[in-house]
Order: structure tokens, then sequence, then C-alpha cells
């Protein structure tokens, strides 16, 4: 339902006090405490970058509210409300004051897969962008949402702010200050976006028994940008999300070398890897154009891209 994001540029240009005010706790691992709804992105182009993938509105629902709109409405309490028909939401280009979008708190498949093959006992839920919890969804003030209830788009809009806030405290505490400061845009994005699904565990763990002994934040600390994009590579303890991870590896390594795969032997392989997963797929092409899209809609350089689009469909066709 792309009514989601109707004017949701104007949310991600705001800036305020209160995301400034969360923003300077950003210097250490500890996150931030969120009391209050905050809906000013400190990190825009990432947080645009991170809700592509994540497509929060396939779980949600526009509904007509009379008064203050709850934060939370409960699965059992949804059926209360009446719908705005998607007839109606097609020819609103803002939404009124009197129509509000929830997003449905929900167990996704493949995590689902995952946290089965890793015998996890309590479910990983995920709500609007991509905010996960155990068994809830922790709101600000202590407020709980379960899975099937349905949180306020401000409130997600907040609890998405403030991940992506923590994402960016782990990776200033991971790097010199001279590596955070150098970073461009676009590799920031990558980076956060990576953050944003992975554990930092990984991104932490020097292993002597690979390749690339070095850790993610030992490369960047290091400046060797080709092992930085090598290592965007992590893959799914379940076979069956392999591929929709590869494809997310993919959009986030090539933001991060601006539309190329950079001159270095270990990238070169993680790109090859990465399509070899999708080449098992029968609609691989379809899948890599989904990923150029989505590569092109980020905005990187064109001429570059143009040159991974020719040397990728050429692999996919050998």
């Amino acid at each position: 339902m792309s009514v989601s994001f109707i004017k949701r540029a104007n949310t991600y240009l705001k800036t305020g006090t209160m995301a400034l005010l969360i923003g300077v706790s950003s210097c250490t691992k500890k996150p931030p405490v969120l009391t209050k709804d905050v809906v000013e992105f400190t990190y825009p182009t990432a947080a645009k970058l991170i809700e592509n993938f994540e497509n929060g509105a396939r779980h949600s629902v526009t509904v007509f509210v009379k008064d203050e709109p709850k934060r939370v409405i409960s699965k059992s309490d949804i059926s209360k409300y009446k719908v705005v028909p998607d007839t109606l939401l097609e020819k609103l280009k803002t939404l009124p004051d009197t129509v509000e979008l929830y997003y449905q708190v929900y167990k996704g498949k493949a995590d689902e897969l995952i946290q089965k093959k890793l015998n996890k006992k309590n479910n990983l839920l995920t709500v609007a962008h991509g905010t996960t919890g155990r068994d809830f969804i922790e709101l600000a003030g202590g407020k709980k949402a379960y899975e099937g209830d349905f949180i306020l788009q401000k409130t997600a809009d907040s609890l998405f702010n403030v991940g992506l806030i923590q994402k960016d405290s782990i990776l200033r505490a991971n790097i010199s200050d001279a590596s955070y400061n150098s970073l461009k845009t676009n590799e920031k994005d990558a980076i956060l976006s990576y953050l944003y699904n992975v554990s930092e565990k990984l991104l932490i763990k020097h292993n002597p028994k690979r390749e690339i002994p070095e850790s993610f934040f030992e490369c960047l600390s290091n400046g060797e940008k080709g092992k930085v994009q090598a290592k965007f590579n992590v893959m799914p303890s379940h076979e069956g999300a392999a591929c929709g991870l590869a494809k997310r590896n993919l959009v986030q390594f090539l933001i991060y070398g601006n539309g190329e795969v950079l001159n270095d032997k270990f990238a070169q392989k993680t790109a090859r890897n990465l399509l070899d997963v999708m080449k098992e797929r029968c609609d691989s092409r379809k899948l890599l154009k989904e990923v150029f899209d989505m590569v092109e809609e980020y905005g990187v350089d064109s001429s570059k891209l143009e040159k991974t689009k020719s040397d990728f469909y050429k692999y996919l066709s050998a």
C-alpha cells in the first residue's frame, strides 16, 4: 500500500530539537532512551534506503479516527475502526487529520525459518521499517505491542529513528574518528543499513581462518575500502532466506561502491558469490533488475552503474 509513504520526504527532511538531543547521545553504544514519540529523522537518506528494504506497508492499515489517535490498537480492537478504502487513498495527495496509518506487528516468514534453525524459543517480531523485538515491540514509556497489534505511524517512525541512531553509535564506537569523519554519505548509508539488519557482533569479529582475517570495522579503520565492500556478504542460517538476503547485500554493496565493484579481488569475489545465489532462481534477471532499480532510486554514479549492469547481466547469462 504505497499510501504509507505519502509525503514521507517531508518527514525525512525535518530536523528538530528533540532529534538533535537524541543525536548527541550517539557517541556511545548505549541506545538512547525514548521518552516520547519523535518523527524527525537524523539520517534521512539511510532511513529511506532501509524503508525500501522493509516495505512495512504490506502489514499496514489506514483507518478513520475521531479523537486523539491511540499509539497502539490491539489486534482485537482494530475491527472497531473504519478502514479507508484503497480507491479513496489513491486520490489523496496527503492524509487528512481524521485518517491515520497503523503498522501491524508481525512475524516474518524468513525470520521464523531462521529462528527455528537457531532453536530460538521466543518469537522475533517486526513492525513497519524493520524495528524488531523478542515476543513484543517496546515503545516509549515502556508500553508494549504484541504480535497482531497495530502501532501508529508516528510511533513507528520514532522507533525507527532511534534504531538508526543506535546503529550509528555502534559504528562510531568501533572505528577511529578519522575513519568515521571520512565516510561519504553513500558509504555511511550502506553501513547503517547493513548494521540495521546484521548483528554488530559479526562485524566486530576478527577471524584468522578467513580470507580476510580483519573484521568489518578493522577494514574500515584501515581504509581498505575494497575489503569493506567484500564484507557485505553475510548469509542466513536457513537457505530459505538466502536469496532475499543476497539481494539486500548486493544493493548495499553497490551503494557503498557508488555503483561499482571496487578494484579489489575480495570485492569482486563477493559480487560473484552474491550473483551465484541469485543465479539459482529462474527469475534471477528480474531480481537483479530490482536490485538496480533500488540502487538507481537511491542515487549513485550513473556511468559506473551502467558498466556494473552490463557486467552483472553478462555473468548471469554465462
